[in-house]
C-alpha cells in the first residue's frame, strides 16, 4: 500500500471505509469530499466527512482509525488528523439524512479501488445535500457544488422535485434547474 500522504481523496476515503467496516463501523461519506470526488477534484473539500450509520462510540470510532496513523483532534472528538495528509477526517452526527429526508442505507452509492469499497451519497443525493446547506445555512458555494455535480453525472430529477417539494423549496428548485441549463 502506497504511504497515506500519496493516497488520493478516493483511495483515502475508500481505506477508511473499509477499515472503519472491518472494525463493525458502517459509515458513508458525505458533504463537500463527494462534491469531489463526483466533479474530478474541480472542487477540493478539505475534510472527509463521514456519518456513522452503526452508531458506534467515539473511541470505537478513534480505535479503528488510530490504527492508520490518524490522531483524535481534540481528544475525544469526532475530528481526526494524520500527520501525512492535508485531509482531516469528520464524523458528524447521524443518522444519513439530505434537509429532512432520510437516507437508508440501501440507497447509497458504492465506489470500489484497490483499497477497498467507499459508501458514498448517490450524485442526486449530494445534490440533495449541497442544496440543503445553501437553502438552510447560506453557503453560497453549496449551490454551485450542486450544479457541477447534475452537469458531471446523471441525477434523477423526479425525486429532487419531490425533495424541493417536501423542503418547501419549490422556488429553489426552479432557481436550480435554470442555473443547470445555463441560463
Amino acid at each position: 500500500m502506497k504511504p497515506i500522504g500519496e493516497l488520493s481523496r478516493l483511495e483515502l476515503a475508500a481505506l477508511l471505509c473499509e477499515t472503519l467496516k472491518n472494525h463493525g463501523i458502517d459509515v458513508v461519506l458525505s458533504g463537500g469530499s463527494c462534491v469531489s470526488i463526483y466533479s474530478s477534484e474541480r472542487y477540493v473539500s478539505k475534510d472527509l466527512d463521514f456519518i456513522d450509520i452503526s452508531l458506534k462510540s467515539n473511541r470505537q470510532i478513534a480505535q479503528a482509525i488510530q490504527s492508520l496513523g490518524f490522531e483524535n483532534r481534540p481528544r475525544n472528538s469526532r475530528h481526526f488528523t494524520h500527520p501525512d495528509s492535508n485531509l482531516s477526517v469528520e464524523f458528524p452526527s447521524a443518522p444519513l439524512t439530505v434537509g429532512e429526508e432520510y437516507i437508508p442505507s440501501s440507497a447509497v452509492n458504492t465506489l470500489s479501488t484497490d483499497l477497498g469499497t467507499l459508501r458514498l451519497l448517490t450524485p442526486t443525493d449530494c445534490v440533495k445535500d449541497r442544496l440543503a446547506n445553501y437553502y438552510y445555512f447560506r453557503d453560497n458555494q453549496c449551490l454551485e457544488q450542486a450544479v457541477l455535480v447534475a452537469k458531471a453525472h446523471p441525477i434523477d430529477l423526479n425525486s429532487l422535485e419531490t425533495w424541493h417539494k417536501n423542503e418547501g423549496q419549490e422556488q429553489g428548485f426552479k432557481q436550480f434547474l435554470r442555473l443547470l441549463q445555463g441560463k
